[in-house]
This record gives C-alpha cells, structure tokens and sequence, in this order.
C-alpha cells in the first residue's frame, strides 16, 4: 500500500492501529541493507511495518548537498515491495513547510551539528510531525545515526509522545564501511580508502581500553587519515554515550564519533566502548 495523501494516511491508520502495533521506519530513500535491517526488525517483531520515503530539505545547510542527495524511488519501491512494507508514506515536497523552528539544545551544537548549523532541528521537525500524524508505537532507527537517535529520544521525551525507540546496530560494507546512500557518491579510486574509518574506530578504542589515550593520540591519527588522501577529517572524538558531554572523573559508558570528508562526500560513524571509561590528566582511560 502506498500512500500519498496526509489525510488519508491518518483515516487509514486510525483503522490499522485498533488492531496492530505500528512501527515507523524513517528514510530519505536509496535504500540498502541497512534500511532493510530496520524493516526486519520490525517485521520479525510482527509489527505493521510503514515506511516514509522523504528527502527532508530543513536538514540541509547547503543547497547542493540537498540536489545532490541520491534518490532512486522506482528502486525502492520495488524493493520494499519484495520485503513485503505493509505501508509506504510518500510526503509530497510541500509536507516539510513551516515558518516555526525547534531548538534542540546543546545537543545539536555537537559533533555534527558543529559544521552542520540547523541540521538537527531540520531534523527535530519533520519527526515531529511524522510522529503527529503517525503516532506509532515504535519508531526504529540505525545506530550509525547515533546523535540523531539522541536528537529524537529528545523529541519524544519532551513533547510526551507515547512512542518507543528501537535501534538496529550499524549494518557495514565488507570493509567495515557502514552503509550510507552516500556510498555510492565516492569515486572508485578514492573508494578503497574508506576501509580506514572503522580500522582507525577500532584502533582507538583498542589503545583507550589497553593503554589509554592522549589528546596527541587523536592528532596523529588526524594527520594520518589526511595524509592518506582524505579531504577533511571533521572530527575524531569520544563522548558520553547518554548526553554526548565530555569525560571527567566519573566512570561513563562511552562511545568513539568520526565525520570523514572523502571525494566531497561526508562520512559518519561510532563505535561503543564496552568498558566504562574516566578522564584523568589529559588521559582517558578505563576505569
């Protein structure tokens, strides 16, 4: 079923809800498998599985980035049929207007909304009005996204929406590259080096668990991954895994955050630190 009528998607799920558990799957299209990973958990689940397909412009900070984003919908239509999406919401472009703005808080000052200003309560407002009208009960998400994932538990917390988040772990390309329709933007020649992302990820966390880590650690890595032919490394970073603040001298779950320029084209990624770690003289550390 696809559905592209705002009115007719709330009289439809009005009827479904009394007797199915809804489960929201967001997308901007050019789906891969990590998008079906979403689409599997909540199937397997048994929930009624309904996918938006919608290029969100509040997002963007830069117009080519928004012209450029790939979209393929005859694919993902035909894909989604194949897997069996019990509903695909199709927003016509119009369905992002709005003269009202959210603020988001220092949450969206952070990682990537530091060179990305407005990203994340171009975000904040279209799941709210996603989670308006579809009023779901869950709303399944992928943990590459991780600060976005915060940005909507946020969202449902302070505007007490009844829906629950479920998060799916980062679906990756053979070498480790996780899944973005941004991949398919790199030019082949340039392709090979994305392998070093998550290596440089795991490598981190290795010397944070094993020896502990000093600012210049961070640099060196930096240095290396421009030196190989990356553009820009946007930010190699560790965080509280809760409130993405920095580490002090209380024992925190934590999490590894990088952004990649290749080829023009943005790339992020996380990785958990299973040991809780503490900050101590310049030094993380475990705890």
């Amino acid at each position: 079923m696809i559905i592209e009528n705002i009115k007719v998607l709330a009289e439809t799920l009005q009827k479904i809800r009394q007797k199915k558990i809804i489960n929201f799957i967001p997308t901007m299209g050019k789906l891969h498998d990590g998008h079906l990973s979403l689409i599997k958990k909540s199937q397997k689940r048994g929930h009624f599985s309904l996918v938006s397909i919608y290029v969100n412009p509040l997002q963007f900070s830069e117009k080519n980035d928004f012209k450029n984003y790939p979209r393929t919908l005859e694919k993902d239509l035909e894909l989604l049929g194949k897997h069996n999406v019990d509903l695909i919401f199709l927003p016509k472009k119009r369905f992002s207007d709005t003269s009202l703005s959210i603020d988001v808080g220092k949450l969206g000052k952070k990682l990537c909304g530091l060179d990305r200003p407005g990203h994340f309560s171009g975000v904040a407002l279209i799941i709210l009005k996603f989670l308006n009208l579809i009023q779901p009960h869950f709303i399944t998400l992928g943990q590459k996204d991780y600060q976005q994932i915060l940005v909507i538990k946020k969202l449902i917390k302070d505007f007490f929406f009844k829906t629950r988040l479920i998060i799916v772990p980062t679906r990756r390309e053979k070498n480790g590259l996780a899944l973005s329709s941004r991949n398919q933007l790199i030019c082949n020649k340039k392709k090979h080096l994305t392998k070093m992302i998550f290596e440089t990820l795991c490598t981190i966390v290795f010397d944070i668990e094993n020896y502990g880590l000093k600012k210049n650690k961070i640099n060196y890595f930096i240095q290396k991954l421009l030196k190989l032919g990356f553009e820009k490394v946007n930010y190699i970073t560790v965080l509280k895994e809760d409130s993405l603040s920095e580490l002090d001298t209380s024992p925190s779950k934590c999490r590894i955050f990088i952004s990649i320029t290749i080829d023009g084209v943005r790339l992020i990624d996380n990785l958990a630190i299973k040991k809780k770690l503490v900050k101590k003289n310049g030094i993380i550390e475990s705890a």
